[in-house]
C-alpha cells in the first residue's frame, strides 16, 4: 500500500510538471506592450512587418520567450503568437482581398497598453492600417491634350491616387466614366507611382469622372472651335482699302497687303494657303495665332 501511494505521488508530481511546461510565459502585472507597424497602407494582399516591444514596470525587457498574441480585425497576423527576445515580438500582417481598416491589438498576460491618463492617454498597444482603397485621400485627374478638335478626337486621362500624407498608392483600381463620349478602359491600376489611365473619345465638351473607392476626381475637356480666318486687303502705302486703289496706267498693277489673321481660341491652322484668283498662289504654312502680312 505504501509503494503504491509513493507511485501515485510520483505520478501526480510528474504529471504538474509537464502541465506547468505547457503554460506559456507571459507578461507580469504592470507590463506595457507598444506596437508598431513599418507601413500605415498596404495594397489588398500586401502584408506589413509588426513589432511588439513588451516591458517591465521598471522599464526592462520582459523575460526572453513571453508570449505576446496577435489579434486582427481585417486579414490575418501570422504568427499568431510571438515569442519575445530582448522584449520584441515579431510578426507579420497579411491583408486579405478586401479593402478596409485593420486595427491590430497585441497583449500579453497582464500587461496594458496605455500611458498617460485622462485627455492626454495614449493607447500603445493598437495600430491601424488601411487596406486597399481605404487608404484613398485624394484622385487627381488631369488630361492629354486638354481639348479636342471640332471634329472630335482622343486624349489621354491620368488619375493620381494618394494617401493622407500624400504618397502615391499602387495596386489601386480607379473606375473612369465620363457625361459624354466613351472611356477605355473602364477600370484600370495605379501603377508605382500611384497612376492610372484610360482614353477618352469624344467630339463635344466632356467632363470626366475617376472615383478609387469613395473619393473621386473630375477634369473636363474643351472642345476647340472650328478654324476661324480674317482677311483684309490694304494699300501698301496710305490708308483705306484695295476697293478705293486704282491700277497703274503705264503696269495696270497697284500693290496691296493681305493681312491673314486666325482668331482666338479657334483651332490651328494647318498648311494656309493664300489663292490670289489669277492663278498664283502663296503657302502661308502653319498658322497657330496672330497674324501672317503678304
Amino acid at each position: 500500500m505504501r509503494e503504491l501511494l509513493k507511485y501515485s505521488a510520483l505520478v501526480a508530481v510528474v504529471t504538474l510538471f509537464a502541465a506547468c511546461d505547457k503554460v506559456p510565459l507571459l507578461a507580469p502585472t504592470g507590463s506595457t506592450v507598444t506596437l508598431s507597424a513599418n507601413a500605415t497602407n498596404v495594397p489588398t494582399g500586401g502584408t506589413v512587418g509588426l513589432t511588439a516591444f513588451v516591458s517591465e514596470s521598471s522599464g526592462t525587457p520582459v523575460q526572453n520567450g513571453t508570449t505576446v498574441r496577435f489579434t486582427t480585425t481585417l486579414g490575418t497576423v501570422t504568427p499568431a503568437d510571438a515569442l519575445t527576445t530582448n522584449g520584441l515580438a515579431v510578426a507579420t500582417f497579411q491583408a486579405g482581398g478586401a479593402s478596409g481598416v485593420a486595427e491590430i491589438h497585441a497583449i500579453s498576460g497582464g500587461a496594458g497598453g496605455t500611458s498617460g491618463s485622462g485627455a492626454t492617454a495614449t493607447t500603445n498597444n493598437v495600430v491601424k492600417i488601411m487596406v486597399g482603397v481605404a487608404a484613398v485621400k485624394t484622385v487627381g485627374v488631369t488630361t492629354t491634350p486638354t481639348s479636342v478638335g471640332p471634329n472630335g478626337g482622343t486624349v489621354t486621362v491620368a488619375a493620381t491616387v494618394v494617401d493622407p500624407n500624400g504618397s502615391a498608392l499602387a495596386g489601386i483600381p480607379v473606375s473612369f466614366s465620363a457625361d459624354h463620349g466613351s472611356v477605355n478602359p473602364g477600370v484600370a491600376t495605379t501603377d508605382s507611382s500611384g497612376i492610372a489611365t484610360t482614353t477618352l473619345s469624344t467630339g463635344v465638351e466632356t467632363k470626366v469622372t475617376a472615383t478609387a473607392g469613395t473619393v473621386s476626381g473630375t477634369a473636363t475637356v474643351t472642345l476647340r472651335s472650328g478654324p476661324a480666318v480674317t482677311l483684309d486687303c490694304a494699300p501698301a502705302t496710305g490708308t483705306g482699302s484695295c476697293a478705293a486703289i486704282a491700277a497703274s496706267d503705264s503696269s495696270n498693277t497697284a500693290t496691296v497687303i493681305f493681312t491673314v489673321a486666325k482668331a482666338t481660341g479657334s483651332s490651328v491652322l494647318r498648311d494656309v494657303t493664300l489663292d490670289f484668283g489669277d492663278g498664283t498662289s502663296q503657302g502661308l504654312g502653319t498658322l497657330a495665332s496672330g497674324t501672317v502680312k503678304v
